[in-house]
């Protein structure tokens, strides 16, 4: 039986089981489990007529059919979003890749993606955070410093030398606009009202314009989007504060757990963004990327707005938004300014800051979702931190200005930043740049630096380091073999190669860092990609694919 025909069965007994109709559907909703794919038509379709076709091969007409970002005008209008509204993704995403490669091929798609999120980055907190630290250093030197730590509760802002930087943008970031796709934001005290612009934000999820989170105790750390709102934008009176508390922050709920990221939820948030005249997207999440969420990207970065991703959290490898050329990665360092335990790192990674114990606002749900303070960990705090900062050097420069300087020297504004913040970047001693980037946010020589004097040849040497594309580079850093094979369709197979990829990665990282177990899995290699890889000869995807072949699971 063909991929379409096990997929049209799936949905009639789905009709049977009472789920919700497409007549009562949202059309503008995205929710994150639902089966769904994102086709890529050569031009923008007419509607009308796709879903006839889409009603012919699907032998059904119980789907939606809608643009996948409706607020855009023609330069994304290509996209669409296929949707079977209530009918769950399921758990086993090989049969996802093999219906998505038979509709290209039947409608004759540029590409089409299943809408899967994956668990793949981890919330690295312990109930016990005192507990794990036991073991980590016997030093007492260093046991002394964390007993310091946990009264600074602003350290993180000392160490990234913030505190310096307000002198030299004394409004601290008024008049910018940051986008922050996560799980929303709930109601703190931390999070002053007024740094919110709420008639911006949207639920992508829900289709709504509300982005409140619904702090669901099922799913890991429940009110994520608070605390790093908080690392952004907090009240500066406050506890503790964020980078940027003269900012606004826009956000923008497309995700309901951070250890699971579906792509197209987040690329909607990522032109949300750029529509609604955002100037930073900050973007503390990270997992499967897609063609569709490469191409939100770009759009944005082409609108001079500043991209920036968390590398990821115990895996080991550069996660996707990160990971994509375009936009900025940010791994994590511990309080000693090493490499925190849990970061991702490679080069992709352009700088790191603070990931261990930074302090932010948070929900206890234990206590019914209390808004209190407490120290986090991971990368979502370093990408927040660099967020916060950034907008500091939009205020200190004038984003005009810096505009109009990165357009006499023939490049984006993202690009300028990028080269600005490398230069000035503060390397510790010992510092692995190939792991995790030039050093450590380092905001007051940032601040500093004349825009005139950023220098742009070696962040072009950086960004050209190698020739392989950046999907290829993934199966690289998984089997330590390069992709040899010229004949391989790589653009049709990019995104199940990914996820194979950073699935295995995750897979062996369980063995060295602990994470949080979600349910059980199959993992293995759609029939269709088998028999590509088997052509090709290459031994690099071999060796990836050959990690499934008896179907793993976890």
């Amino acid at each position: 039986m063909s991929p379409i025909r096990k997929l049209t069965r799936l949905i009639c007994r789905s009709e049977t089981s009472g789920r919700k109709t497409i007549n009562s559907a949202n059309c503008h909703a995205l929710p994150a489990d639902e089966l769904g794919f994102v086709l890529e038509y050569p031009k923008a379709p007419d509607f009308d007529a796709a879903r006839r076709q889409l009603a012919m091969v699907l032998d059904t007409l119980d789907f939606m059919l809608e643009p996948l970002f409706p607020l855009s005008a023609d330069e994304l209008s290509h996209f669409a979003v296929l949707r079977f509204p209530g009918v769950s993704a399921g758990r086993a995403s090989d049969a996802l890749f093999a219906i998505a490669y038979e509709l290209g091929e039947k409608i004759d798609l540029v590409s089409c993606e299943p809408c899967i999120g994956e668990h793949i980055m981890a919330v690295p907190e312990p109930e016990n955070a005192d507990e794990r630290r036991q073991g980590v250093s016997n030093s007492n030197d260093l046991d002394a410093i964390k007993r310091e730590l946990r009264l600074d509760k602003r350290w993180a802002l000392a160490n990234t030398r913030v505190f310096e930087a307000w002198r030299l943008a004394p409004d601290l970031g008024k008049d910018i606009l940051i986008a922050q796709p996560d799980t929303g934001v709930a109601r703190h005290h931390e999070i002053a009202s007024n740094s919110l612009r709420l008639d911006l934000a949207a639920d992508i999820i829900g289709g709504v314009d509300d982005p409140t989170d619904p702090l669901d105790p099922d799913t890991a750390a429940p009110g994520h989007g608070s605390g790093t709102a908080s690392v952004v934008v907090g009240r500066r009176t406050g506890e503790i504060s964020g980078a940027a508390p003269g900012a606004k922050l826009v956000p923008i709920r497309c995700i309901e757990d951070v250890t699971v990221v579906n792509p197209t939820p987040v690329a909607r948030a990522v032109n949300h963004a750029r529509m609604s005249g955002c100037h930073i997207v900050s973007m503390s999440l990270g997992g499967l990327g897609s063609v569709a969420l490469h191409n939100a990207v770009k759009k944005a970065v082409d609108a001079d707005l500043i991209v920036i991703a968390a590398a990821g959290n115990c895996i080991g490898l550069t996660v996707y938004p990160a990971r994509y050329p375009e936009v900025i990665a940010v791994a994590g360092t511990d309080i000693n300014d090493g490499g925190w335990q849990g970061t991702s790192v490679g080069r992709a990674v352009d700088v790191s800051a603070p990931a261990e114990m930074v302090w932010r606002a948070k929900h206890d749900m234990s206590t019914g979702g209390r808004p209190i303070v407490a120290e986090g960990e991971g990368t979502s705090y370093s990408a927040a931190l660099t967020a916060g900062i950034a907008a500091l050097w939009l205020s200190r420069h004038g984003r005009d200005n810096l505009i109009a300087e990165a357009r006499a020297r023939n490049t984006s504004l993202q690009e300028l930043f990028r080269a600005a913040v490398r230069h000035t970047a503060r390397v510790p001693v010992g510092w692995n740049s190939s792991r995790l980037g030039s050093g450590i946010i380092d905001a007051e020589a940032l601040l500093r630096l004349n825009p005139a004097d950023i220098p742009l040849t070696t962040e072009v040497a950086h960004r050209s380091r190698s020739s392989l594309s950046e999907v290829q580079r993934l199966v690289f850093e998984t089997t330590r073999k390069k992709p040899e094979s010229v004949n391989f369709d790589w653009p049709r197979y990019q995104a199940e190669i990914a996820n194979l990829a950073l699935r295995l990665a995750h897979i062996r990282a369980r063995g060295h860092v602990q994470i949080a177990r979600g349910p059980r899995r199959r993992f293995a290699v759609s029939e269709c990609l088998r028999k590509a890889v088997d052509a090709s000869g290459d031994a690099a995807l071999r060796d990836l694919t050959a990690n499934f072949e008896a179907g793993l699971t976890e």
